[in-house]
């Protein structure tokens, strides 16, 4: 179970398929998986691994995609639960309908920019299902986010590590420093909200 942390030997070990299961699973079933790190990291060491940036980039991109419409499906089933008594003390109407308003008001960004900040993107694809935002506008917006996610995110890393060589040096200082700044956005809307 360590190691599916352990970003390095996941990427020597498993190559495309390490990181196919880590980042479908990570987009929209378990959130505790590295995603941001891992892409990084699979850019920064491409050549030294031995893979082909596009398909890397294109692996990625159809595991983010799958896996968030993963989220979504397990979403519309959560919903369904709602018939049992105990699934309806959590899943109440009022939030139900909270959600499905904000998905009506800020759907886009919700799905795109979710994409971007740990945690949340592996629950947008699930709230989408519960809220009944309709599939065909998930799937457009879900496409869009995964290939940018996909992309800016691993040619981030695969450029940094060709200007800084060093960098590879340091993978674990990287992996913290990504994941730092990836919650920044997390850590803003909190203090908004505390100030509030």
């Amino acid at each position: 179970m360590t190691h599916l942390f352990d970003i390095t030997y996941l990427l020597t070990t498993y190559g495309y398929l390490g990181i196919f299961i880590i980042i479908f699973l990570e987009s929209g079933l378990f959130f505790a998986l590295p995603g941001d790190s891992l892409l990084f990291t699979a850019g920064l060491l491409v050549a030294v691994l031995g893979l082909k940036l596009p398909v890397l980039i294109f692996v990625i991109f159809l595991a983010t995609f799958l896996g968030g419409v993963m989220g979504y499906e397990i979403g519309i089933y959560l919903d369904k639960l709602r018939k049992f008594s105990f699934f309806r003390l959590i899943l109440k109407d009022e939030y139900i309908e909270k959600t499905h308003k904000f998905f009506e008001k800020y759907g886009r960004l919700t799905i795109i920019f979710s994409r971007f900040v740990p945690i949340i993107r592996t629950f947008t694809p699930i709230v989408a299902g519960i809220a009944e935002v309709p599939y065909k506008f998930f799937i457009k917006y879900s496409l869009i986010s995964s290939i940018a996610w996909a992309t800016i995110i691993t040619l981030l890393g695969y450029f940094l590590g060709r200007m800084f060589p060093i960098i590879k040096d340091y993978l674990w200082v990287v992996a913290i420093l990504v994941v730092l700044v990836s919650l920044v956005p997390i850590l803003i809307q909190v203090l908004k909200e505390r100030k509030n």
